[in-house]
């Protein structure tokens, strides 16, 4: 579990990031508080500024999660953009 950004607690989720040990950020806001705007705000900052992918959309978050549940490497080919 980690903490929000304006939480005096450890581990705090700014930490993890800056160390980059979170591979995807996916980072949708609940409500639109204060709180939970200046939350969101620094938590995506700093993904984008520390190079970590970052999900903000619902239903790309929910698109993703079942695409990387179903495929595995195997069934992916990775092809040239060319290809395409």
């Amino acid at each position: 579990m980690l903490h929000w950004p304006d939480e005096d607690k450890k581990p705090n989720v700014l930490d993890f990031i800056k160390a980059k040990e979170l591979d995807m950020v996916i980072n949708i806001h609940k409500d639109l508080s204060k709180n939970e705007l200046y939350n969101d705000y620094t938590i995506r900052r700093s993904a984008i500024d520390f190079n970590i992918p970052l999900i903000t959309n619902a239903r790309l978050a929910s698109a993703f999660v079942v695409a990387f549940c179903k495929f595995n490497l195997n069934d992916i080919e990775v092809k040239s953009w060319d290809q395409y």
